[in-house]
């Protein structure tokens, strides 16, 4: 592609992204994650039901979709130096330095793993469709695959501790989207003995929780009530294999959700097995945060921005521009379609594709690495 075309288009993107985010800013979901810190610098308690609906008005923040902050408390302690920072300024920091976070995480995994040059890799990590919609919503998808890139980094360093870290971090985010990916890490690495992962990542959830139930004490029974049960009822409305299983099967969507997502692990372990021994770990990390994104019982499209490592790692393995061709229509035109068809469905499951999809098209890469090598 002519230089001058690429800059006109990355330039039009930007634009695009930038313009669209300043009409939104003030009420995504960045707006939403600095409220309890705010509420706490005001003596306002964002676990009592009586005042958090209403609390958005003096804080200036996104106004909630729950009777109580949506988030656990270490979220709202994490958030905290934000808080005092004007929202364009706070939000423009989170976003853009969270993008330049996943994009240094993705340059350099491939540089690890022998990749080649980065330039796939950064263009598919920042000009995607779930890089618009993360960017938009003010999400933290940037942040759980910047983190993603370290623990794999780490995992393939030996170092440990710093891996268990990581690995807590994400638990601690987003802990629906892990429970999958969570119980794959855990076995195995109590199978190659690497315990120090498990004991780091215990203890920092541990810690993590501790002191955000010191900070705020009657957080948990509210949490449960006005938010975890509220969200999880609504999990045949996401875009995930229990949304898809909805459309399908009813009321009987469980049945074809377990069925599902033990065929993608069936892939999953296949594909680990035909890859070179060097690609194994990528590969296997790659699918396993794709498979439990797919898994979990409460996500939305700007999660699946963490399963372009599947893309990633499939134009590394082939290195052919029909793979590269097909990771940008993946995470590009056809993601952005069926996140649109949410609007005359009224819900957004068929977007609950991606996933699936990322995990063939990685699966069919290495079938293609066994046939060329």
């Amino acid at each position: 592609m002519p230089r001058a075309i690429l800059v006109a288009a990355v330039g039009g993107y930007a634009a695009a992204l930038l313009v669209t985010w300043a009409s939104v800013f003030p009420v995504n979901d960045f707006a939403g994650f600095i409220a309890a810190g705010r509420a706490l610098a005001a003596g306002i308690d964002p676990y009592d039901p009586a005042r958090w609906p209403d609390a958005y008005r003096s804080l200036g923040t996104q106004k909630p979709d729950t009777d109580v902050f949506g988030y656990p408390p270490w979220i709202a302690i994490a958030m905290l130096p934000f808080g005092p920072l004007p929202l364009v300024i706070g939000s423009l920091l989170w976003s853009g330095g969270g993008l330049a976070l996943a994009m240094l995480g993705v340059a350099a995994v491939a540089r690890r793993f022998d990749w080649g040059r980065p330039h796939p890799y950064l263009a598919l990590a920042g000009l995607s469709w779930p890089t618009y919609l993360a960017f938009l919503q003010g999400q933290w998808s940037f942040l759980i695959l910047a983190l993603a890139c370290a623990l794999l980094l780490d995992l393939d360093a030996r170092r440990d501790l710093r891996a268990g870290g990581w690995w807590a971090a994400l638990a601690l985010i987003k802990p629906q989207l892990f429970v999958v990916g969570s119980v794959a890490l855990a076995i195995w690495a109590i199978a190659t003995r690497r315990f120090r992962v498990v004991l780091a990542a215990a203890g920092t959830v541990i810690a993590a929780v501790a002191i955000g139930t010191a900070v705020f004490p009657g957080w948990l029974g509210p949490w449960f009530q006005y938010v975890a049960a509220k969200r999880v009822v609504r999990s045949t409305q996401q875009p995930t294999l229990a949304g898809l299983s909805g459309d399908i099967a009813g009321d009987l969507w469980p049945i074809v959700w377990v069925a599902a997502a033990v065929a993608l692990g069936v892939i999953t372990a296949l594909t680990v097995r035909r890859v070179a021994p060097r690609q194994r770990l990528p590969v296997s990390l790659a699918m396993g945060l794709t498979v439990s994104i797919a898994t979990a019982l409460y996500s939305w499209s700007y999660d699946q921005y963490a399963t372009l490592l599947c893309g990633c790692a499939a134009i590394a393995l082939v290195r052919s521009r029909a793979i590269a061709i097909a990771s940008f229509a993946l995470f590009g035109p056809l993601a952005l379609a069926l996140f649109l068809s949410s609007y005359p469905r009224y819900h957004d499951t068929l977007a609950g594709l991606i996933p699936p999809l990322a995990i063939a098209l990685l699966a069919y890469a290495a079938t293609r690495t066994r046939a060329t090598s």
